[in-house]
């Protein structure tokens, strides 16, 4: 069948190849810089930690008796100038740890993050040269003399890459979760305590990085196929995200809430994107300081807008592709 063949075609391309296995050495490298960043909270650590704690503990009261002695009785209020009596509350015992422990509560959704990102940029390359290179190549011309009917190639390759885009950043979300649960056993606390509704939340934030994965694929796929040309799809979408989106956030930065970038963060951040608009001038005549009002993007407007974004821009490739001459 045609989806057989574009299939085929997907898994023939050597650069598609290539990412995909730079991919997968990037993501050992880091589980490997993991296994020496973080460290277990053992008995011991813990232990040498309290104590290292405890003598700065113990110097910093040295210093405010000094203190207390050098004002005598000059009147000054002891408080204000030699501070209170420092007490483990302030010294947090986390900043005594030599390696900091691998945490479910705070690693493991981050490194979500992280992996989502990077499948979504994949999947961008990938869409993008999955279609581009057979422009440059011109054999969707000869792929058009075997089958004439348009609207089934275009439909077939879009299905293949979103499939390609969901299965490469569903994998990345299950790797990682199995890597982060296995650093959190070998490099994390014993016993950690993790709030209700946790696993519900890392779940919901990860099938939100695999929609995103999905429609960064599409992305790539779209733009390519308007341009006919890979490299210049790679290089439209560093013009928009260096340049464009740049200069929007400068002259018009009520703009933010509609652009790719804030509105990808925004759908995949637990809670959505804060944005903060600058107000009016609190002292008009110098200009010296400037009120901001803080703006939140919910996960569902970031996904809705990107939503949009790859339906017209979708609608537009079929269009020309129907209707526009291929030679």
């Amino acid at each position: 069948s045609l989806l057989r063949v574009e299939l085929a075609r997907l898994r023939a391309r050597r650069l598609i190849r290539a990412v995909v296995v730079l991919a997968l050495l990037a993501g050992a490298v880091g589980v490997v810089v993991a296994l020496f960043v973080f460290g277990p909270t053992t008995p011991a650590v813990l232990a040498d930690a309290e104590q290292r704690r405890d003598a700065d503990l113990v110097m910093f009261e040295e210093f405010r008796q000094e203190c207390l002695a050098d004002i005598g009785s000059t009147g000054a209020d002891p408080e204000s100038f030699c501070g209170p009596e420092a007490t483990t509350s302030d010294l947090e015992l986390q900043y005594y740890l030599a390696e900091q422990p691998f945490t479910l509560l705070e690693n493991l959704p981050n490194g979500a993050l992280a992996v989502g990102l990077a499948t979504a940029v994949l999947g961008f390359v990938v869409g993008a040269t999955f279609v581009g290179a057979e422009w440059s190549a011109r054999s969707m011309v000869a792929l058009l003399f075997w089958e004439p009917r348009r609207m089934r190639v275009i439909l077939a390759k879009t299905a293949v890459a979103a499939g390609f885009g969901l299965v490469l950043a569903a994998v990345g979300q299950l790797l990682w979760l199995g890597v982060g649960t296995m650093l959190a056993a070998v490099r994390g606390n014993d016993g950690e305590m993790l709030p209700t509704g946790y696993w519900s939340d890392l779940v919901g934030q990860s099938g939100r990085a695999v929609l995103l994965g999905l429609i960064a694929t599409l992305f790539g796929f779209g733009v390519a196929n308007l341009v006919r040309n890979t490299g210049a799809a790679f290089g439209a979408g560093f013009l928009y995200f260096a340049v464009v989106e740049t200069a929007l956030r400068i002259v018009a930065s009520r703009s933010q809430p509609f652009l790719l970038s804030d509105s990808a963060l925004a759908f995949l951040l637990p809670g959505g994107l804060s944005l903060f608009r600058p107000g009016p001038m609190v002292d008009e005549g110098t200009g010296a300081f400037q009120e901001f009002s803080e703006y939140v993007v919910g996960n569902v407007r970031g996904g809705v807008t990107l939503g949009v974004y790859l339906a017209v821009l979708l609608a537009v490739g079929f269009w020309l592709f129907r209707r526009r001459d291929l030679h």
